[in-house]
């Protein structure tokens, strides 16, 4: 069907919409607070969710699945610790404390490092999860069936847990964790560096206790995440979950039901803990890749500076392809509402879309925030106070404008 976010005979439009996106998350975070992934607070903003859901859906449920939650952001900590401990080994090699050979140590140290960095990070593998408190988290599916027969499914998914707190960007600004990051990513290729110098039988002092000025960055690696601070979460990923709901409410209002085409709004748990929501979902429906129904994945997180609203064809810090006919379609969408939005890869982290990809549905996401980062990132700041209703409204007027088109063409 032709989508016109101004047609006569509309009961609800999309800024009636929006006011019941903006209500809705500051309703959530008045109510629920900070949502922990495995948390009550997590499980019941998702039951309030659901609630509202189901007038305008033909079923919602809520799909558990096991996480443990700390797991993902503990390989900084853990970096912190082997690199602290490889300085302390090659300083005392280098002072003639210890054998040289002991630098084989400092290597396998950081080669730990690097093993978390990677797996947990860039590839978001379940390096650290054993040695953690398993949890239950949940996410909740929302379906509006098509007329006739199903030939085509597109998913709209927003994550409900939110964040623990970025310490140094709440502290030091926008460009405070880059700084520390950056800080300690020198020190890890100066720590390298060294190490392989005593392995090559030389024993430069100075050169290893140069690494002494990295230990502030080590230990503040300790720091970098704080467990004991959970945020809101209102832009981060309340705009995500409310947007998918708007679509499936704005659907039903005005009696739209496709012919062909099933829409549905997946609310993920345990995006903030290494997309471990999206990843139980696609592994509990493989039949998403084989029954014939033509399914596409479109994830929005952090909805809120229009200046900055991108489209990721490229996921999980460069590392995951996400689809280019899905890129397209919504690179159309946004062009018929009159916005023209750049399509790019995600500078650092991920989105569900990456889980999508990786589980073989064709996917992309959409965002709207400052990659800087914003300060309210993962703050104390990302409060309901400092949503932007107006982003919010282009951004459900190009996923409505998508689910139309691809219902119309497909990709």
């Amino acid at each position: 069907m032709q989508y016109s976010a101004n047609a006569e005979n509309l009961k609800t439009t999309t800024a009636d919409c929006t006011e019941f996106i903006t209500s809705g998350i500051t309703n959530i975070c008045n109510t629920y607070g900070p949502r922990p992934c495995g948390s009550d607070s997590e499980k019941n903003a998702q039951e309030q969710m659901m609630k509202e859901l189901q007038p305008y859906c033909d079923s919602v449920i809520r799909e558990t699945f096991k996480v443990n939650p700390k797991a993902f952001m503990s390989f900084v900590p853990h970096a912190g610790a082997c690199l602290m401990g490889a300085t302390a080994i090659n300083t005392a090699a280098a002072l003639g404390k210890v054998s040289k050979k002991a630098a084989l140590g400092s290597a396998a140290l950081m080669g730990g490092a690097l093993a978390g960095i990677v797996g947990e990070f860039l590839l978001y593998k379940k390096m650290y999860d054993p040695l953690f408190k398993e949890e239950t988290s949940g996410n909740v599916i929302a379906v509006r069936k098509a007329k006739g027969e199903t030939k085509r499914r597109i998913i709209i998914s927003g994550h409900s847990d939110s964040a623990p707190e970025w310490t140094y960007t709440y502290k030091l600004g926008s460009h405070g964790v880059i700084a520390v990051a950056g800080y300690a990513i020198a020190g890890l290729g100066y720590t390298a560096a060294t190490t392989a110098s005593i392995l090559r039988g030389k024993a430069p002092k100075k050169m290893a206790l140069g690494q002494l000025a990295f230990l502030p960055a080590y230990a503040g690696l300790f720091k970098f995440v704080n467990h004991n601070n959970y945020v809101d979460g209102a832009n981060d990923d309340l705009t995500g979950c409310y947007i998918s709901s708007a679509v499936m409410k704005y659907l039903s209002d005005n009696d739209i039901r496709f012919e062909n085409t099933e829409v549905v709004a997946i609310l993920t748990g345990g995006e903030e803990c290494g997309l471990r929501g999206s990843k139980a979902y696609f592994e509990a429906h493989p039949e998403l890749k084989n029954d014939g129904v033509e399914t596409i994945f479109i994830g929005l997180d952090t909805i809120r500076d229009a200046d900055y609203m991108m489209i990721y064809e490229k996921d999980m810090t460069g590392m995951v392809k996400n689809n280019k006919d899905v890129c397209a379609l919504l690179k159309n969408a946004a062009a018929k509402q009159g916005e023209d939005v750049p399509v790019g890869a995600i500078p650092l982290g991920s989105t569900d879309a990456a889980a999508a990809s990786q589980a073989g549905i064709k996917a992309a996401s959409m965002v709207a925030m400052d990659p800087a980062p914003a300060q309210y990132y993962h703050t104390r700041l990302d409060k309901a106070e400092i949503l932007v209703p107006e982003t919010i409204d282009k951004v459900l007027n190009i996923v409505l404008q998508a689910v139309c088109d691809f219902d119309e063409n497909g990709i």
